[in-house]
């Protein structure tokens, strides 16, 4: 179809200076006011003055683009982090409050099995100075301190509630071979502190994530194969398991259960998995969502842009993200400068590596996403945070064999077993998600908000592909084994074949409730705008009350599927036209309210069906049209077919000009047919306006 443009007719009559109202985009989200020092010199709207000597002492922090977070105005304020550590000494500057900042560190009691009531706070008798280090990436005060060495959190306005492993990090969280009794978890003890971390927020500040990155693995496992990944988590989780300690882990799926997110990291001992906790999500497909792993990156490779930002983060090193690729995600972990408790009590600050300082760096960006959308769900805030990663400095090659990455510093596609998701960067993720894995409900609350990465939906494509592979493989899995048809595993299965068939069932019931496009359903008050370059192919549906809706800012910001505007209203506000290559379904309760420019064309082109009813708005861009009005008969929407017309119509735009303006539905769209006389020769036009009808219809035709 080739779309018909706007021009005045032959018999256009009076031309007038207007001067119409623009329909008016999304406003801004207010943040409560970032909070940090006299004399900071970080403005909102200015990345580079957030890069401070303080912030720039952890180097991760211009890694995940943090100074982009706060030039948007965020910093975690109001967002509860939960750390599971061995403690933090609360007596370090980076914990208590200043002149400018509140207290925002807050102990953590927990009980159970033979430990007794143990507080968050560092203990010289069973802890060391892992949890006071984690602690101070996730949170620590930009405080403007003269030490050299001082350093600022991630998520520096955040509220942290500290729970005790009561346990140095040498605590063995799998299987117990040759642990002393000192790196020995009690589990009750660990299953319920994850619990009171879940509980410890408030009302209006829940706990939003945990993360962890305690502990050590067993000696002597290896996660480089499947199978030894496997036997590793059949220890921890499996109700079959063999070990006196695998229970604690219930506890943090108990709390993903509540969809509380949790975070535990990949492990250092350069295998192609993460630890069995990291790879949860492999075994227990539903944790995903609600549960997800970090690896680290070196400086090796990294590069910047020109204005100081980050280009590529950096190379993967310690354990990669394999069978849990896509839940993982990269983030810094080398030489990573953060707060410090000595055995005396004394503190000061330390440089350690260790994906241990990766998992803090993801959880605390993750928390200043949930503070920039106040209106996502938690699990589509870690769905923003992945789809918006950026890629790393090498990949694997078919042998598992790292070599460089062509797209090395491109938002990510889809998620690789080395890296996973990629590094995660704050500058991406403040404009919003970058990919739809499958059905996006939101609503926005009645916020108003912008949208601006071209948003596809490659990555659950991929994961389509992927899926089809591994169930062939598990049909021929289940008919070697006689399973096929079975709902649980045969009596007499050995241990083994119990976690094989009970993962694999897990794993197929996942595939079959997956949905391999992405989509947008918006519900809601407050208007959404979508201003990408946006490819997904799953449509858009709107389901919000009046006044709320979705605004279409580009030609291809409604991606390429069925549009459906079931209540609420789509607005197109685009310079040029806004597309739709599928069909447009107005429902009574719809209004499509379309931005018109008459010196540009069609407003909206819509190649599939065209289905009306609802109210149809006339907004005229008065930016665009450079105050001129014509009058005359102008397309406005185009089809491939329709049927149907529109209940209401309106026209903004115009002020206190007097018009008049009726629709002409023809073979091809919607026109508007519009005069715009003085008010004292209005009359006269009256029978003018009836002739551009009956001609305009009739070049129609003759077309």
């Amino acid at each position: 179809m080739n779309p018909s443009h706007m021009k005045k007719t032959r018999i256009a009559a009076l031309v007038v200076s207007c001067f119409g109202s623009q329909y008016a985009l999304a406003a801004s989200i207010s943040y409560a006011p970032i909070t940090s020092y006299v004399g900071d010199p970080g403005k909102v709207g200015d990345p580079a003055s957030w890069r401070t000597p303080e912030f720039l002492r952890d180097w991760g922090m211009r890694a995940i683009g943090a100074e982009y977070a706060y030039a948007a105005g965020v910093a975690g304020s109001g967002v509860a982090v939960g750390v599971v550590d061995s403690g933090y000494r609360e007596i370090h500057p980076e914990f208590m409050a200043t002149p400018s900042t509140p207290l925002r560190f807050n102990s953590v009691t927990a009980s159970g099995g033979t430990t007794g009531p143990t507080p968050g706070f560092w203990n010289s008798t069973y802890n060391d100075s892992h949890g006071t280090h984690v602690s101070g990436t996730v949170g620590a005060n930009r405080d403007g301190g003269s030490d050299p060495a001082n350093m600022q959190g991630v998520a520096f306005n955040a509220t942290i509630y500290e729970g005790n492993t009561h346990k140095t990090d040498g605590a063995v969280y799998g299987r117990l071979t040759n642990a002393s009794a000192t790196n020995t978890p009690d589990k009750d003890y660990i299953s319920n502190l994850y619990k009171a971390v879940n509980t410890a927020g408030t009302a209006a500040s829940p706990v939003r994530i945990i993360t962890s990155s305690w502990g050590s693995a067993p000696s002597g496992e290896s996660y480089t194969t499947l199978a030894g990944l496997t036997s590793g988590w059949n220890f921890l989780a499996s109700p079959a398991g063999n070990g006196p300690y695998t229970s604690w882990i219930q506890g943090a799926i108990d709390v993903a259960k509540t969809g509380t997110i949790i975070q535990f990291t990949a492990g250092n001992g350069g295998f192609a998995n993460p630890t069995p906790r990291g790879a949860a999500t492999y075994f227990m497909p539903s944790l995903e969502g609600h549960w997800y792993t970090t690896s680290a990156i070196s400086t090796v490779g990294q590069t910047f842009n020109a204005d100081g930002s980050i280009n590529v983060p950096g190379t993967q090193n310690f354990n990669q993200c394999g069978v849990a690729k896509w839940a993982c995600v990269t983030a810094p972990g080398n030489q990573i400068n953060s707060a410090l408790v000595r055995a005396d009590g004394t503190v000061g600050y330390q440089s350690i590596s260790g994906t241990s300082m990766a998992g803090p760096h993801s959880a605390a960006a993750l928390s200043l996403i949930m503070e920039r959308f106040p209106y996502l769900t938690n699990e589509q805030a870690l769905d923003v945070m992945f789809t918006t990663a950026v890629q790393n400095n090498t990949i694997n090659n078919a042998s598992g064999v790292a070599v460089i990455n062509p797209t090395a510093g491109q938002i990510v596609a889809a998620p690789d077993s080395r890296n996973g998701w990629g590094t995660v960067n704050l500058k991406n993720a403040m404009q919003g998600p970058g990919q739809f894995l499958g059905v996006f409900q939101v609503d926005t609350q009645g916020y108003d908000d912008t949208w601006s990465l071209n948003i596809s939906d490659v990555a659950i494509k991929q994961r389509k592909v992927e899926d089809a592979v591994e169930a062939a493989t598990w049909t021929a899995t289940k008919a070697a084994n006689g399973w096929t048809g079975l709902i649980a595993p045969p009596a007499g299965s050995t241990d083994a074949q119990i976690s094989d068939f009970t993962t694999g069932m897990a794993r197929e019931a996942a595939r079959n409730s997956r949905v391999y496009e992405g989509s947008l359903i918006k519900n809601g008050a407050g208007m959404l705008t979508l201003s990408g370059n946006n490819t997904f192919t799953g449509g858009v549906t709107i389901a919000s009350p009046s006044g709320g809706g979705l605004v279409a800012t580009s030609a291809h910001a409604l991606g390429s599927g069925n549009v459906t505007v079931q209540s609420g209203t789509l607005a197109t506000r685009s310079a040029t036209a806004v597309q739709i290559d599928g069909d447009l379904t107005m429902q009574p309760l719809g209004v499509l309210d379309l931005g018109v420019n008459f010196n540009t064309g069609v407003a909206l082109n819509v190649a599939g069906h065209g289905s009306l009813t609802g109210g149809l708005m006339i907004s005229l861009m008065d930016d665009l049209t450079q105050g001129i009005l014509a009058s005359g008969v102008y397309d406005v929407i185009d089809f491939g077919s329709y049927d149907g017309t529109f209940s209401s119509f309106s026209i903004t735009g115009l002020g206190d000009f007097h018009y008049m303006a009726n629709l002409l539905y023809n073979a091809r769209g919607v026109e508007l047919a519009f005069a715009v006389p003085e008010p004292e020769t209005g009359w006269l036009l009256l029978p003018t306006l009836g002739l551009l009808f009956v001609l305009r219809r009739r070049k129609r035709v003759d077309d």
